[in-house]
C-alpha cells in the first residue's frame, strides 16, 4: 500500500521533472516496485475523468446536441476506457524501446509519465470544474481545452526529454505516438457510448 507521504513525493519529483529540472527524478520511486506501484496512479484521475464527464453534457446542448445521459453503463465503458488507455502506451512502449536503445530507461520514463499524468489531468480536470460552477462559459470551453491539451503536450515532451535522455527528433515522435494513442482508444470508446 502507497502512503499520502509517497504519493506525495512522486508527484512532486514529476512536477518538478515537467519543469524541466532533473532533480526531480530523485524524488520519484523508480525501483521495480515502485514501477508497478505508479499504475494504480490511475485512481487519482477518477474524480478528473469523472468532472470531464459532467462537463461534456452543458458543452453538447450547447451545440444543440442532446446530452447522452451518464448511466450506470456509460460510467462503466468510460472507466474501462481510461484503464485502457493508461495501460495501452506502456505496453506499445515496452515494445519499442529496446530498439531504440531505450530499454534502461523504461521504467524511469513509465513511472514519471504515470505520475505527470495525474498532474496532467488536474489541469485538465480544472478546466471542466471551473465549466461546471458557471465561471467558464460553455463558448470558452473548448478553447481552453486545447490549450490544456497543448500544455499537456508540452509537460510529456519535457518527461519524455529528461527521463530518456533523447534529443527532440525522437522525443517528438514518442510524444506523438502517446497522444494517437489515447486520442485513437478515447475515439473507439465513444462510439460505443
Amino acid at each position: 500500500m502507497m502512503g499520502l507521504g509517497s504519493i506525495a513525493e512522486n508527484l512532486i519529483g514529476a512536477w518538478q521533472v515537467m519543469l524541466g529540472r532533473p532533480e526531480g527524478l530523485s524524488r520519484i520511486d523508480t525501483s521495480l516496485e515502485g514501477f508497478w506501484r505508479s499504475f494504480a496512479a490511475v485512481v487519482l484521475l477518477l474524480p478528473f475523468t469523472i468532472l470531464a464527464l459532467l462537463s461534456q453534457g452543458p458543452l453538447a446542448a450547447s451545440a444543440g446536441v442532446a446530452p447522452e445521459p451518464m448511466t450506470a453503463g456509460s460510467l462503466a465503458l468510460q472507466g474501462i476506457a481510461l484503464l485502457v488507455d493508461w495501460f495501452a502506451f506502456p505496453v506499445v512502449f515496452a515494445l519499442v524501446a529496446r530498439p531504440f536503445g531505450l530499454g534502461s530507461r523504461y521504467v524511469p520514463f513509465i513511472v514519471t509519465r504515470n505520475w505527470a499524468s495525474v498532474i496532467i489531468g488536474a489541469v485538465v480536470g480544472a478546466v471542466h470544474a471551473l465549466h461546471l460552477v458557471g465561471v467558464l462559459p460553455t463558448a470558452l470551453l473548448p478553447y481552453l481545452l486545447i490549450a490544456a491539451i497543448a500544455v499537456a503536450l508540452r509537460f510529456t515532451y519535457v518527461v519524455v526529454r529528461l527521463t530518456l535522455a533523447v534529443a527532440m527528433g525522437l522525443a517528438l515522435p514518442i510524444v506523438i505516438l502517446d497522444f494517437l494513442i489515447s486520442l485513437t482508444i478515447w475515439s473507439a470508446f465513444d462510439r460505443f457510448a
